[in-house]
């Protein structure tokens, strides 16, 4: 199983400088995709925030959360965090070298927790901090 960041999802479902990458990226994906709820609430803040900031319209942003809701069912496998994961990413922070956000260190906790082999995103800064931690992150360049 592959899990997939939000910031890759943003890309399939609002075209931007990245969406022809993480496109490239989900067809040839080997192994199912995972999504976790927070994921999905990411998903949804984003979308929030790019009306408030006048990015999107509304009617927009709920077309993209509609599409984004029936491919989680279609295609996205979703794994729901559990209390380890929220221990195992509090261990993870607590350690000086770790240079992760809170919220992306419960979405690597539910992704390895669950079995994962990969964690896939743009954000580079995450994934150098995951790969101090010994997880396996591949990073999507445009």
């Amino acid at each position: 199983m592959i899990y997939a960041d939000t910031n890759v999802l943003l890309s399939l479902f609002c075209p931007d400088s990245l969406s022809a990458a993480a496109a490239a990226w989900y067809e040839n994906a080997s192994e199912p995709v995972c999504i976790s709820p927070w994921t999905v609430m990411e998903f949804r803040s984003n979308m929030g925030l790019r009306v408030r900031k006048g990015l999107l319209p509304r009617g927009k942003s709920m077309a993209v959360m509609r599409q984004f809701d029936s491919a989680t069912i279609a295609n996205f496998h979703l794994l729901a965090p559990a209390h380890e994961h929220f221990i195992r990413a509090g261990e993870w922070l607590a350690k000086p070298e770790c240079a992760l956000r809170s919220a992306d260190a419960l979405h690597l906790a539910i992704a390895f927790g669950h079995g994962c082999k990969q964690f896939v995103s743009f954000d580079l800064a995450l994934g150098a901090a995951a790969k101090k931690l010994g997880l396996p992150v591949v990073g999507l360049k445009a």
